[in-house]
């Protein structure tokens, strides 16, 4: 393995186990005050070719977090607390869901998402897909440092 190129096409394209500690260990996405997110499997870091996935944590009084999602669905398996999420249609219809330790949410695209505090600490595992091609360009930043940590 002399030759080993991890930054080259497809490099960490293996099958390998990831475990809690290396998840905890990456750099976190903020996404507001309370809330952010380790992406342990990437098209930067990965080459995962068709989603993405990540561990979301929650302080119990995090600010808000919202988002339009337009091209990609995604869940949401509570590992730790509880997940309060606001959900919106695009006839303005709401519903507010909750999920508890051990129980999933499945979130299709065409819907608007906010995360809401629940009260507690939470963490939950989050799986979206498809993956953009150009993997995670509306956050240049965040994207580089992943694609930095390739060994």
């Amino acid at each position: 393995m002399d030759e080993y190129d991890p930054k080259a096409p497809n490099a960490r394209r293996y099958p390998r186990v990831i475990t809690v500690g290396e998840i905890e260990s990456l750099p976190r996405l903020p996404f507001n005050t309370g809330i952010d997110t380790a992406i342990f499997l990437s098209r930067e870091r990965d080459d995962a070719r068709y989603f993405r996935q990540g561990y979301c944590y929650q302080e119990p009084d995090h600010l808000p977090y919202n988002w339009n999602q337009t091209d990609f669905d995604e869940t949401h398996y509570v590992l730790e607390g509880k997940i309060r999420l606001n959900v919106k249609d695009a006839a303005g219809r709401q519903v507010t869901l909750e999920a508890a330790q051990g129980e999933h949410i499945y979130l299709p695209a065409g819907y608007d998402y906010t995360l809401v505090p629940s009260g507690v600490r939470t963490v939950f595992f989050w799986s979206s897909g498809p993956s953009p091609r150009v993997g995670l360009a509306d956050i240049p930043e965040y994207s580089a440092t992943l694609k930095s940590l390739r060994k």
